[in-house]
């Protein structure tokens, strides 16, 4: 019962995490405040630092995230081994 408990606790902070680094990454991606001189479109204007800095935690967030949700789902799977009993 705990095991379970656990996985499930793992998918759902994967799934979360999962969710939360892809808005996230989208959002710097297309970066709609951004606004340039030179181009009518804000995903033609370079990217400052601190945006690709925070683009990549939440790539690397939604990474780490998969295997966390994996992690979750095996475990969830996972069966305790059945005892021996002695006849």
């Amino acid at each position: 019962m705990k095991i379970k408990r656990r996985g499930l606790r793992l998918f759902l902070t994967g799934i979360a995490i999962i969710v939360i680094g892809s808005i996230t990454s989208v959002i710097y991606l297309l970066q709609p405040w951004r606004t340039c001189d030179y181009d009518d479109t804000p995903s033609a204007c370079a990217m400052l630092p601190a945006d690709a800095a925070v683009l990549t935690v939440a790539m690397l967030a939604v990474g780490i995230a998969v295997f966390v949700t994996l992690a979750g789902v095996v475990q969830m799977n996972a069966q305790k081994p059945a005892e021996k009993t002695l006849e």
